[in-house]
């Protein structure tokens, strides 16, 4: 599931090509890494900031917390819809999990986050509780971020059944010694459209604060990033308006790893040595700011 792929990079060609399709091959790659290499410094330019009441987490990664403190590879499961698999990013490196994998690496440095991501279009809560309960927890991942909601939404699924699914949810992770993070739905013009949309963001919120598990505010934050003037809706959302883009996936991740670093070096872990007690705070590299 963690297994990095290798790209094809500037001197792949097709098999059976000569020294002359080479070369083009080799020049047309170097090209294409050129322009992507530039549009992601013009994406990476542009700003993403938030109040820190909509960033930070209100319940603790504690048990996360421990494992970033003491291993060195941490597992992480993305798992979620359409927005977690990609749709509107122009690669697999542009999309939020790898965005915030290598965002949990800058930040730490010395430790090795590796987030696999299991998105998949147009799925629904309770799809996904299978997935969770199928694939999800026998790989024991540390942490599992859980985007749902826009789907069940959209199609009018019962909002008592989908709080049912997301109790279920986190009930079958804590008991497997896994921490979640849910991540609401995101923010879409069309979304005032939609019927009871703002409710499905209030009851995950409703569920994480019964449950004591933080959840990530992805509809308020990308509605701040527009209100603050920092982006326009455009430069937030992909050419149907609706999935996000290269730009959104950034900010988001980015805003995700700081809450989740926040988090970890705030928490205090028990300190057991000679049969005497202690706490202390978890000792990892000093904070990289990220603006």
């Amino acid at each position: 599931m963690w297994r990095t792929r290798r790209a094809a990079g500037p001197g792949w060609a097709p098999a059976g090509a000569g020294l002359c399709g080479r070369a083009v091959w080799l020049v047309a790659g170097l090209a294409a890494l050129f322009y992507q290499s530039q549009v992601a410094f013009a994406v990476d330019l542009l700003p993403c900031r938030a109040p820190g009441q909509l960033v930070a987490f209100e319940s603790p990664l504690r048990s996360f917390a421990r494992t970033v403190e003491r291993g060195r590879e941490i597992r992480i499961v993305a798992l979620g819809s359409s927005s977690t698999e990609g749709t509107g990013a122009s690669t697999t490196q542009a999309t939020y999990p790898a965005r915030f994998d290598q965002e949990m690496d800058r930040r730490f440095p010395g430790k090795d986050f590796q987030v696999a991501n299991l998105g998949k279009g147009g799925e629904l809560a309770d799809a996904m509780l299978a997935r969770l309960m199928h694939d999800v927890i026998p790989a024991r991942p540390a942490l599992v971020l859980w985007q749902t909601g826009v789907n069940d939404a959209i199609n009018g699924f019962d909002i008592v059944a989908f709080r049912k699914i997301l109790i279920s949810g986190i009930t079958a992770l804590k008991a497997a010694g896994i921490e979640v993070v849910l991540v609401d739905p995101q923010f879409y013009p069309r979304s005032a459209g939609v019927a009871r949309y703002e409710d499905y963001v209030a009851v995950m919120r409703a569920v994480a604060r019964e449950q004591g598990v933080p959840v990530f505010r992805r509809y308020a934050i990308m509605k701040h990033l527009i209100a603050s003037g920092q982006h326009s809706v455009d430069g937030l959302l992909w050419k149907d308006k609706f999935h996000l883009n290269d730009t959104s996936y950034r900010c988001l991740a980015e805003l995700m790893a700081e809450a989740v670093e926040k988090e970890i070096r705030r928490t205090s872990t028990p300190v057991i040595s000679a049969g005497v007690t202690s706490a202390r705070p978890i000792s990892i590299s000093p904070p990289i700011t990220a603006y």
